[in-house]
């Protein structure tokens, strides 16, 4: 149970917009649901490293530009850069209105960005480095266009650390989800990724790693609202690529319609790994 990476292209084969449930612009829709969800848990990590009275933030894997908006707004006079691979997405991006000073939004690849040694003050990047083949590399790139002292924030989850419910849903999904993580790791993610992150940005040069986890809750913003996220119905092209029986799909959604109807608990758990060069 995850959310979704926000880039596509070269660096992130296994997150593909249009092949997710209901295409590209249900994909898209529930990619806006997905920042309004999290957003305010991520900025309370995300304010102490940003630059205020200038600088510059990148959001590497913007996206549709939902939260390229959100800094935007939040640091007027900051220089905002939004960058992804994806010329859909970022085509979605521009016609998303700030309300104030609009980001520059540029078709790239976070593993090989346009921008020169030590540009931005802080970059970030969301639920891209679950579906990245190489994540080592892109965090050596991010690291390059930062600023001495700056900082990388990374926001992704584990699938084994996703968080809870109750009544416990587990024995009715696992073969399910089990399936999802064996086909993003065929195309080259990870769904695991939050546990390797602190290594990674290690490993990339950074220092002074630390793990922020947040967590949010179906009592906090109601169960109806994390069923875009979370409801086995977005495995359903699993079923259609082959690499998911049917059985188990139906026996994830059934279990999923009961856990609903009950009126269930669920507590989300997000991960914010954060390096300083």
């Amino acid at each position: 149970m995850d959310d979704a990476a926000q880039q596509a292209g070269p660096a992130a084969r296994s997150y593909r917009p249009e092949e997710e449930l209901g295409g590209f612009e249900q994909e898209v829709a529930r990619l806006d649901h997905q920042a309004a969800l999290t957003w305010a848990h991520e900025w309370r990590i995300l304010r102490p490293l940003a630059p205020s009275g200038g600088g510059a933030v990148l959001d590497a894997g913007c996206g549709n530009g939902a939260v390229t908006a959100e800094l935007s707004a939040a640091l007027p006079g900051t220089r905002i850069v939004g960058l992804d691979a994806h010329p859909g997405l970022l085509e979605r991006a521009g016609a998303r209105g700030t309300g104030g000073p609009e980001p520059e939004l540029l078709l790239g690849d976070v593993g090989d960005t346009p921008f020169a040694d030590e540009t931005f003050d802080l970059v970030l990047s969301r639920y891209v480095f679950q579906h990245l083949p190489e994540p080592i590399g892109v965090a050596r790139e991010l690291r390059r266009v930062l600023r001495p002292g700056g900082h990388l924030a990374v926001i992704d989850v584990d699938a084994g650390l996703w968080g809870t419910a109750e009544p416990d849903l587990s024995g009715f999904s696992e073969e399910a989800y089990r399936a999802l993580g064996a086909t993003q790791s065929a195309d080259g993610g990870d769904r695991l990724i939050a546990r390797r992150l602190p290594r990674i940005l290690r490993d990339a040069g950074f220092t002074d790693v630390t793990v922020q986890p947040f967590a949010y809750t179906s009592d906090e913003v109601g169960l109806a609202a994390l069923a875009p996220q979370l409801s086995p119905e977005r495995l359903l092209p699993l079923v259609e690529r082959g690499t998911l029986s049917l059985t188990a799909y139906l026996r994830a959604m059934t279990a999923w319609q009961n856990f609903v109807a009950r009126d269930g608990f669920v507590l989300l758990l997000g991960f914010a790994v954060v390096g300083r060069r």
